[in-house]
């Protein structure tokens, strides 16, 4: 089962958090995007973890299991964007019957992937399958448990602020996740297969990819080997 936390006070502390960026934001921020966004939040929490030697998704971190910081930090972005006015809505797609429930509990929708050897593309296809309808889609990964919202939240002011049609974060040198896909790239999504994700689309059309630097390389660090101490 998984950890409990003291939910409302985790939510007052972070509420705080997002009305004093939200002060300093939007009042400097011009956005480039024209009318209010329709953003799918999407995250793939399927995996069957076979470089970490279990379930490492369930595993505890900082006093909880490794996918609910995640599903947390996302609450808090959609909370942010939403007092911005623009819609959003939470998909967590997994295999495992406990997140599953964590994500319904939090007023977010879940899929189940039923397939998921067929690597990363399937979950990032199941996601994006009841998202077409959104203006852009941010995908998250389930396992980088350090991913702070406010790094989430300020890439989506950079994909909106540049008006390019891909945003991703960067640490020394290195894209990684999360990343933000605009409408007119769903199509190369869908077609992506095996253990390959959107960063062959990232690749794929540079020059139309904005980046936003992360000081804290920490954040973007994805679990999966046991650290030479035997902690994971």
């Amino acid at each position: 089962m998984a950890t409990t936390i003291d939910d409302n006070a985790a939510d007052e502390k972070s509420g705080k958090s997002i009305w004093r960026l939200l002060n300093i934001r939007c009042t400097r921020i011009e956005r480039k995007w024209s009318g209010d966004m329709k953003l799918g939040l999407i995250m793939l929490a399927a995996g069957n973890s076979r470089r970490f030697g279990s379930n490492k998704l369930l595993y505890g971190i900082d006093g909880m299991p490794m996918y609910r910081h995640i599903l947390l930090e996302l609450k808090n972005v959609k909370a942010a964007l939403e007092v911005q006015g623009h819609r959003c809505e939470i998909t967590v797609v997994t295999q495992y019957e406990e997140i599953a429930q964590e994500a319904e509990k939090l007023g977010a929708r879940f899929l189940y992937n039923l397939h998921p050897d067929e690597g990363i593309s399937s979950s990032l296809k199941i996601g994006l399958g009841v998202n077409r309808e959104m203006d852009a889609c941010l995908f998250t990964v389930a396992d980088q448990p350090w991913l702070r919202w406010e790094t989430v939240f300020g890439l989506v002011d950079v994909f909106l602020r540049d008006g390019k049609g891909i945003a991703c974060v960067e640490h020394d040198g290195k894209t990684g996740n999360p990343c933000v896909f605009s409408k007119k790239y769903y199509g190369e999504l869908m077609e992506l297969s095996g253990d390959v994700g959107g960063k062959r689309v990232v690749v794929a059309h540079r020059g139309d990819v904005a980046v936003m630097k992360v000081e804290d390389g920490r954040e973007m660090v994805d679990v999966d080997v046991v650290f030479a101490d035997g902690r994971r």
